[in-house]
């Protein structure tokens, strides 16, 4: 199981998504993953924590917390 998969899989237990939304989090995440690969980062557990966050973020937009609003 790649990271990609990793990620979805324990994104999904998280959320209760539709295939679409899935899929569709899936080829987000695709790019987003690469895009961390591509700058160096090859930690598969740190990958699947950003990989996470991204979605978290994706899904549920911003934190008040971290936005200071």
């Amino acid at each position: 199981m790649n990271e990609v998969d990793r990620v979805i899989h324990t994104f999904g237990m998280m959320r209760n998504l539709s295939e679409d939304a899935l899929r569709e989090a899936r080829e987000s995440l695709g790019s987003y993953i690469e895009t961390l690969t591509s700058a160096g980062e090859t930690d598969p557990q740190r990958l699947a924590v950003y990989g996470l966050a991204y979605l978290r973020n994706r899904h549920d937009g911003s934190s008040p917390k971290f936005t200071g609003c």
